[in-house]
């Protein structure tokens, strides 16, 4: 969409207007100037009537034919200088390159009903994104994506830089999201494998984050195999090795604790040993979260020494503004009025 700088400079760079939509309020002032212009072509219409500029001059003492409409000039040019003012025109002085460098990191998140055991509290899955916000909020210009997985896998999140949106994204995360059972590491880290792009330069970590209730044993050759690729994966293990139920729950109201097809209660358990091994294979490290720490600085200092590459650069026109040009021409023209013209005199009276 083209703005009134595009207008009036094109789209090069040596200037514009940082708040150019101001610059329509000088539409408005030019109405009102128009309007005044008509209301005194009204006035003079009537006042022609009286052939006797004398008996005009009795009714109108004050009635100037010179002043009142110089005096109106200066004040709309003298505002719409100032709306100028607060347009802000800028001039581009110098150019600079932003370079962003950093990896590729894909998080991959367990939302299995598992997660929602309360072991660590409020219950393991609210770990888990408080362990993910604190992951992004050590970033620097690193990309970021997200998988979510329990008895299958999807890509919910693709790879970026905008963090914000991505800790946005992550409190939406819940249970439900996925209806195939079970926690499915391999596929996660497959999909994950998959996510990043083939043609990008930049370093790569996965970081699983799960309970570690795997029951198929081919992650840790998956993750052998993307050590082999230089892809890092790390992994946090959330829960205990005591176990606990898991809520069970109905239209969103909890019922009880599930239950296996016999009847039994499920007991859940951080399977810690998994994940080490998940880890030691992948390359990376492994860290358990619990009520008191979620212990992820070892592992942050570990991606943190991960060789980031370059993956953009843009170049940038750094501006200066010279608002202060029409401020102080218009404040002048408002004082040439406020100082002179309101001063009595005869030389602006025509008689």
């Amino acid at each position: 969409m083209k703005t009134i700088s595009n207008y009036l400079f094109g789209d090069q760079d040596f200037a514009r207007w940082q708040n150019s939509w101001v610059l329509w309020f000088i539409f408005l002032v030019l109405i009102f100037f128009g309007i005044y212009l008509y209301n005194r072509l009204l006035q003079k219409r009537q006042l022609s009537q009286f052939e006797s500029e004398t008996v005009i001059k009795n009714l109108l003492p004050d009635l100037s034919k010179n002043r009142s409409v110089l005096r109106f000039v200066i004040w709309t040019i003298g505002f719409c200088i100032i709306i100028l003012s607060a347009a802000n025109l800028q001039f581009g002085d110098k150019k600079e390159e932003v370079k962003r460098s950093g990896i590729d990191l894909m998080l991959c998140l367990d939302v299995s009903r598992s997660m929602l055991a309360e072991d660590l509290k409020p219950n393991r899955l609210t770990r888990a994104k408080l362990a993910i916000n604190k992951i992004i909020n050590s970033l620097g210009s690193d990309k970021i994506g997200v998988i979510v997985f329990a008895g299958d896998a999807f890509l919910q999140l693709p790879l970026t830089n905008d963090h914000s949106a991505a800790e946005l994204f992550i409190q939406s995360i819940n249970t439900g999201i996925i209806p195939v059972p079970g926690t499915n590491i391999a596929s996660a880290l497959e999909l994950a494998k998959k996510s990043f792009p083939e043609s990008s330069p930049t370093n790569k970590a996965i970081v699983v984050i799960t309970d570690g209730e795997e029951h198929d044993g081919k992650a840790v050759q998956i993750a052998e195999s993307l050590k082999e690729d230089d892809i890092k994966v790390f992994a946090i293990g959330l829960g205990s090795g005591v176990g606990t139920t898991i809520p069970d729950f109905k239209n969103g109201r909890r019922t009880g604790v599930k239950k296996d097809k016999n009847g039994s209660t499920v007991i859940t358990r951080l399977n810690e040993s998994a994940l080490v091994a998940l880890s030691d294979a992948g390359g990376g490290t492994y860290v358990r979260g619990s009520n008191q720490s979620l212990g992820l600085q070892t592992m942050l200092n570990k991606i943190g020494e991960i060789e980031k590459t370059e993956y953009d650069a843009k170049e940038y026109t750094s501006y200066t503004s010279r608002y202060q040009w029409f401020l102080a021409l218009g404040i002048l023209l408002i004082l040439l009025d406020l100082l002179i013209l309101k001063r009595k005199g005869t030389w602006l009276r025509s008689t």
